[in-house]
Protein backbone atom coordinates (compact mmCIF):
# COMPACT_ATOMS: atom_id res chain seq x y z
CA UNK A 1 0.00 0.00 0.00
CA UNK A 2 2.54 2.52 0.86
CA UNK A 3 3.87 1.85 -2.91
CA UNK A 4 1.14 3.01 -4.58
CA UNK A 5 0.68 5.89 -2.22
CA UNK A 6 4.15 6.87 -3.09
CA UNK A 7 3.12 6.50 -7.11
CA UNK A 8 -0.44 8.35 -6.86
CA UNK A 9 1.23 11.22 -4.69
CA UNK A 10 3.77 11.23 -7.32
CA UNK A 11 1.41 11.36 -10.37
CA UNK A 12 -0.62 13.95 -8.78
CA UNK A 13 2.46 16.34 -8.56
CA UNK A 14 3.43 16.00 -12.21
CA UNK A 15 -0.22 16.69 -12.71
CA UNK A 16 -0.72 19.41 -10.79
CA UNK A 17 3.14 20.77 -12.47
CA UNK A 18 1.92 20.46 -15.81
CA UNK A 19 -1.75 22.36 -15.31
CA UNK A 20 0.00 25.42 -13.47
CA UNK A 21 2.55 25.65 -16.71
CA UNK A 22 -0.44 25.64 -18.85
CA UNK A 23 -1.85 28.09 -16.99
CA UNK A 24 0.84 30.53 -16.25
CA UNK A 25 1.84 29.91 -20.57
CA UNK A 26 -2.19 31.19 -20.90
CA UNK A 27 -2.15 33.76 -18.76
CA UNK A 28 0.99 35.34 -20.12
CA UNK A 29 -0.06 35.04 -23.36
CA UNK A 30 -3.49 36.49 -23.17
CA UNK A 31 -2.33 39.20 -20.74
CA UNK A 32 -3.02 41.94 -23.47
CA UNK A 33 -1.42 44.81 -22.06
CA UNK A 34 -3.55 47.97 -23.29
CA UNK A 35 -1.95 50.52 -20.68
CA UNK A 36 0.61 53.04 -22.51
CA UNK A 37 2.88 52.58 -19.98
CA UNK A 38 3.51 48.86 -19.93
CA UNK A 39 2.47 48.44 -23.87
CA UNK A 40 5.50 48.19 -26.18
CA UNK A 41 7.92 49.21 -23.51
CA UNK A 42 11.00 47.90 -25.67
CA UNK A 43 9.19 48.51 -29.08
CA UNK A 44 11.53 51.61 -30.21
CA UNK A 45 10.43 53.68 -32.56
CA UNK A 46 13.08 54.47 -36.04
CA UNK A 47 14.86 57.48 -35.17
CA UNK A 48 13.94 59.05 -38.50
CA UNK A 49 10.30 58.70 -37.31
CA UNK A 50 10.26 59.78 -34.20
CA UNK A 51 8.70 62.70 -32.52
CA UNK A 52 10.46 62.88 -29.31
CA UNK A 53 12.58 66.19 -28.25
CA UNK A 54 16.21 65.99 -29.14
CA UNK A 55 18.16 65.25 -26.45
CA UNK A 56 21.24 66.84 -27.49
CA UNK A 57 19.65 70.15 -27.85
CA UNK A 58 18.39 72.84 -25.18
CA UNK A 59 15.13 74.21 -26.17
CA UNK A 60 14.37 77.99 -25.73
CA UNK A 61 10.69 77.80 -25.38
CA UNK A 62 7.97 80.53 -24.94
CA UNK A 63 4.79 78.80 -23.15
CA UNK A 64 1.63 80.16 -21.19
CA UNK A 65 1.75 79.92 -17.14
CA UNK A 66 -1.38 79.55 -15.95
CA UNK A 67 -0.40 80.02 -12.44
CA UNK A 68 1.95 83.30 -12.90
CA UNK A 69 -1.47 84.44 -15.83
CA UNK A 70 1.15 85.32 -18.81
CA UNK A 71 3.69 84.18 -21.01
CA UNK A 72 7.09 83.34 -19.73
CA UNK A 73 9.83 82.13 -21.18
CA UNK A 74 12.74 79.97 -20.21
CA UNK A 75 15.24 76.73 -21.25
CA UNK A 76 14.01 72.57 -21.66
CA UNK A 77 17.20 70.74 -20.77
CA UNK A 78 17.54 67.08 -20.93
CA UNK A 79 18.72 65.50 -17.30
CA UNK A 80 18.40 61.98 -18.00
CA UNK A 81 16.17 58.98 -18.20
CA UNK A 82 13.53 58.27 -15.46
CA UNK A 83 11.92 54.76 -15.81
CA UNK A 84 11.70 54.81 -19.34
CA UNK A 85 11.07 58.45 -19.78
CA UNK A 86 13.03 61.45 -21.18
CA UNK A 87 13.38 63.74 -18.33
CA UNK A 88 13.51 67.19 -19.06
CA UNK A 89 13.60 70.42 -16.40
CA UNK A 90 12.25 74.08 -17.27
CA UNK A 91 9.80 75.97 -15.49
CA UNK A 92 8.38 72.56 -14.40
CA UNK A 93 10.10 68.37 -14.83
CA UNK A 94 8.60 67.45 -17.76
CA UNK A 95 8.48 63.79 -18.80
CA UNK A 96 7.76 61.86 -22.38
CA UNK A 97 8.23 59.00 -24.06
CA UNK A 98 7.64 56.71 -27.31
CA UNK A 99 6.81 53.62 -28.42
CA UNK A 100 4.65 51.89 -30.99
CA UNK A 101 1.64 53.29 -29.83
CA UNK A 102 2.55 56.97 -29.93
CA UNK A 103 4.24 60.12 -28.59
CA UNK A 104 3.32 60.14 -24.81
CA UNK A 105 3.65 63.17 -21.93
CA UNK A 106 3.72 61.46 -18.72
CA UNK A 107 0.64 58.82 -19.15
CA UNK A 108 -1.00 60.86 -21.88
CA UNK A 109 -0.56 60.17 -25.62
CA UNK A 110 -0.21 63.49 -27.34
CA UNK A 111 0.61 62.00 -30.28
CA UNK A 112 -0.68 58.68 -31.80
CA UNK A 113 1.12 55.94 -34.67
CA UNK A 114 1.18 55.53 -36.93
CA UNK A 115 0.94 59.29 -37.48
CA UNK A 116 -2.11 59.70 -40.55
CA UNK A 117 -4.72 62.39 -41.41
CA UNK A 118 -8.07 61.49 -39.54
CA UNK A 119 -6.76 59.37 -36.79
CA UNK A 120 -8.72 59.99 -33.58
CA UNK A 121 -8.05 59.06 -29.83
CA UNK A 122 -9.29 60.57 -26.59
CA UNK A 123 -8.16 61.17 -23.33
CA UNK A 124 -11.11 61.72 -20.48
CA UNK A 125 -13.45 64.56 -21.93
CA UNK A 126 -10.77 65.54 -24.63
CA UNK A 127 -10.76 64.49 -28.73
CA UNK A 128 -7.40 64.49 -30.51
CA UNK A 129 -7.50 64.41 -34.62
CA UNK A 130 -4.36 64.60 -36.57
CA UNK A 131 -5.71 66.85 -39.26
CA UNK A 132 -2.52 67.17 -41.57
CA UNK A 133 1.10 65.59 -41.91
CA UNK A 134 2.51 68.03 -44.32
CA UNK A 135 2.23 71.31 -42.75
CA UNK A 136 4.71 74.00 -42.65
CA UNK A 137 5.17 75.94 -40.06
CA UNK A 138 7.79 79.24 -39.35
CA UNK A 139 7.90 79.84 -35.48
CA UNK A 140 11.17 81.79 -34.28
CA UNK A 141 13.37 78.59 -34.10
CA UNK A 142 13.14 78.21 -37.76
CA UNK A 143 11.27 76.78 -40.67
CA UNK A 144 9.80 73.28 -40.03
CA UNK A 145 8.37 71.17 -43.39
CA UNK A 146 6.59 67.93 -42.62
CA UNK A 147 4.70 68.51 -39.84
CA UNK A 148 1.82 66.94 -38.12
CA UNK A 149 -1.19 69.14 -37.01
CA UNK A 150 -2.90 67.70 -33.85
CA UNK A 151 -6.27 69.30 -32.84
CA UNK A 152 -7.31 69.10 -29.91
CA UNK A 153 -11.30 69.21 -28.18
CA UNK A 154 -13.19 69.23 -25.61
CA UNK A 155 -16.60 68.11 -24.61
CA UNK A 156 -18.59 70.87 -23.80
CA UNK A 157 -16.22 73.45 -24.30
CA UNK A 158 -16.26 76.26 -27.64
CA UNK A 159 -13.26 76.32 -28.81
CA UNK A 160 -9.94 74.28 -29.20
CA UNK A 161 -6.09 73.88 -29.34
CA UNK A 162 -3.92 72.83 -32.05
CA UNK A 163 -0.37 71.05 -31.74
CA UNK A 164 2.14 71.30 -33.71
CA UNK A 165 4.82 68.16 -34.00
CA UNK A 166 8.00 68.10 -36.04
CA UNK A 167 10.26 64.48 -36.54
CA UNK A 168 13.46 65.30 -34.22
CA UNK A 169 12.34 68.21 -32.41
CA UNK A 170 9.18 67.12 -30.68
CA UNK A 171 6.07 69.69 -30.18
CA UNK A 172 7.15 72.94 -32.04
CA UNK A 173 3.87 75.02 -31.74
CA UNK A 174 0.63 74.84 -29.94
CA UNK A 175 -2.35 77.09 -30.63
CA UNK A 176 -5.70 77.81 -28.99
CA UNK A 177 -8.39 79.17 -30.94
CA UNK A 178 -11.43 80.45 -29.04
CA UNK A 179 -15.09 80.06 -30.38
CA UNK A 180 -14.56 83.43 -33.05
CA UNK A 181 -11.51 81.90 -34.66
CA UNK A 182 -9.17 83.99 -32.85
CA UNK A 183 -5.71 81.92 -32.13
CA UNK A 184 -3.84 82.25 -29.18
CA UNK A 185 -0.25 81.45 -28.84
CA UNK A 186 0.88 78.99 -25.24
CA UNK A 187 3.80 77.37 -26.63
CA UNK A 188 6.34 77.53 -28.96
CA UNK A 189 10.35 77.11 -29.11
CA UNK A 190 12.35 80.45 -29.78
CA UNK A 191 16.02 78.67 -30.16
CA UNK A 192 17.26 74.94 -30.50
CA UNK A 193 20.73 75.51 -29.24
Amino acid sequence: MKNSTKWIFGFLVIIIVVLLMIFFKGAADSSGVTDATEADETSEVAKEMSYLKNTEKIYVVKEYNFKKDRMIEYEQNFIGDSKGFNTWYGAETFLEKENQKGLFYGRDKVLAYPVVVGKTWNIESFTFSIESVNKTIEIPAGTFTNVVEVKTTEKGVEGYSTTYFAKGVGQILRESVDPNSKKTIRFEILEMK
